[in-house]
C-alpha cells in the first residue's frame, strides 16, 4: 500500500477523509464531479503551464492619490482582484495579462483624477474640505448622452 504522500503527488485534490485506497475517488475529467467554479473559471482545474494561475496573482494593494469622502484615499484593487472581477463579468481575463492591466488602469485614473482636479480648481471645492471621489462606478453597458449622440454622428 503506499503512503499517504505518494497518494498527494497522484491527486491534486485534498480528500476529506483521506481515501484509503491508491485510485483518486474523483473523476476529474467528469464535468459534474469538477470544481463548482469549473463552469465559471475552467482554468481553475486546468490551467495553462505557462502562464500564472489566479493562485499566482499578488495580493498586494496600491493606495492612489484620489481621496475618499469617507476617510483616506482609495485604494486600487490586487491582480488577483481585478482578475477575479473580469471573470465575474464574464470578460475572459487571461492571468498572465493582470501584471500589465491593473498598472494601466490605476495610471489612468489618476490621470482622470488629475484632469478632474483641473476642472475643479477655483470652483469652491476647497471650501468644504476639499474634494473627495464619493464612488467609482463604471457603466459600461450604460452609454452617456454625449457618448450616444457621438456615436450617432460617427
Amino acid at each position: 500500500m503506499s503512503s499517504d504522500s505518494d497518494k498527494a503527488e497522484k491527486c491534486p485534490v485534498k480528500h476529506h477523509p483521506p481515501s484509503t485506497t491508491d485510485k483518486c475517488p474523483v473523476d476529474h475529467t467528469d464535468n459534474n464531479t469538477r470544481s463548482p467554479w469549473a463552469h465559471f473559471l475552467p482554468f481553475i482545474d486546468t490551467p495553462p503551464a505557462s502562464s500564472p494561475t489566479p493562485l499566482q496573482l499578488s495580493i498586494e494593494r496600491e493606495t492612489s492619490t484620489i481621496p475618499r469622502s469617507v476617510e483616506g484615499n482609495w485604494v486600487y484593487p490586487s491582480e488577483a482582484q481585478f482578475f477575479a472581477a473580469m471573470a465575474r463579468k464574464n470578460h475572459k481575463p487571461q492571468a498572465a495579462d493582470m501584471k500589465s492591466i491593473v498598472p494601466i488602469h490605476n495610471a489612468v485614473n489618476e490621470r482622470a483624477w488629475t484632469e478632474v482636479m483641473k476642472w475643479e480648481a477655483g470652483r469652491g471645492g476647497e471650501a468644504c474640505g476639499g474634494v473627495k471621489l464619493v464612488t467609482f462606478k463604471g457603466r459600461p453597458g450604460e452609454p452617456s448622452l454625449k457618448a450616444r449622440w457621438k456615436s450617432l454622428i460617427g
